[in-house]
């Protein structure tokens, strides 16, 4: 995996993120009892990694319905370039949570960097997520990705490890294409250029190149990774033992905007267009995950752990268990 650190003074933001407004590193401290009766948040400024991708709307949701003040948090959003770069600027201190997709979370507790898992994000559809060609490309189908290149925003995570899933369970060999990292707001014009023969996209990004032309070509979340759980929010699990107030209200407002959003998923469009360059018209045409009601669910998150070992991702299963918030 990938190590980025990222600092707040002069942070340098992943190429093309959207520069959002940043607090200041680390949270403010305030006392542990208050008026609420159940002992108050230990830490009130969270500092939370996002990447300006449609299945991070619940922060924003969260944020503008008053969710996260209600539960006396003040939540600033940092955008990143993916989940990889998340977790080393958790456990620096820079972040106190980070929306990620799982491999980023289940690759760190591999390496014996523990993170909880405190919130659901989103579950995956055929539509949400895909490898796409430039209107002009020579590729049909699946199956002439052999010894193609495709791009993807974070290598050993959520894009490349569906591709080679359902690249074997369609009888091509995964191990024959290259991967290579790119931002998702360069892949377009990667595409264009003819720089990569393929990019791993989702929303908002997907509906930009289909605009312009581009062509799916493997539905990433079909077959064998189907409705998998895509992406969560995470804090370190020394941060969640120093601090279980504030994790278990920062969970209880995602939750919350969980809820809403499967409720009315159009909240989400309308968010979208606040953190990242969609435009409204874009964000109608979107095709949406599918966000669900509760708390991390185990048997679907194994799901994830199982796709990682077939792919090479992880070497040996981790304890899935272990690392979603008890509340």
């Amino acid at each position: 995996m990938r190590t980025r650190f990222f600092r707040c003074a002069g942070a340098g933001l992943a190429a093309g993120a959207l520069v959002l407004g940043l607090a200041a590193c680390g949270g403010d401290e305030v006392p542990t009892a208050d008026a609420k009766g159940k002992g108050g948040v230990e830490v009130s400024k969270l500092t939370v990694g996002i990447v300006p991708v449609i299945d991070h709307a619940a922060i924003f949701v969260a944020k503008d319905k008053g969710l996260f003040t209600a539960e006396g948090l003040t939540v600033e959003p940092r955008p990143l370039q993916g989940g990889a770069a998340a977790v080393p600027a958790m456990m620096s201190g820079d972040l106190q949570a980070a929306f990620a997709t799982y491999p980023s979370f289940l690759l760190a507790e591999a390496q014996g960097i523990h993170v909880k898992i405190v919130a659901e994000g989103v579950r995956a559809t055929d539509k949400t997520g895909g490898v796409y060609v430039w209107k002009n490309s020579p590729l049909k189908d699946a199956a002439e990705l052999a010894g193609k290149t495709i791009a993807v925003n974070t290598l050993n995570n959520t894009g490349d490890v569906t591709i080679k899933a359902v690249l074997k369970e369609k009888g091509v060999d995964p191990n024959s294409v290259k991967f290579i990292e790119l931002p998702f707001p360069d892949m377009a014009g990667a595409l264009e250029r003819g720089s990569v023969d393929a990019a791993w996209v989702v929303e908002p990004f997907r509906t930009g190149i289909a605009a312009a032309g581009g062509r799916q070509i493997l539905a990433s979340y079909s077959g064998i990774a189907e409705g998998i759980p895509v992406s969560g929010l995470g804090m370190s699990a020394n941060f969640v033992k120093d601090n279980p107030n504030t994790a278990a209200a920062f969970a209880r407002a995602i939750e919350k905007a969980n809820a809403l959003i499967a409720d009315d998923p159009n909240l989400a469009r309308n968010e979208v267009t606040k953190y990242s360059k969609s435009t409204p018209e874009q964000a109608k045409a979107m095709e949406l995950p599918k966000w669900v009601k509760g708390a991390p669910d185990v048997k679907e998150l194994t799901r994830v752990n199982d796709l990682m070992l077939q792919t090479g991702a992880l070497k040996k299963p981790v304890d899935v268990a272990s690392m979603v918030l008890t509340k």
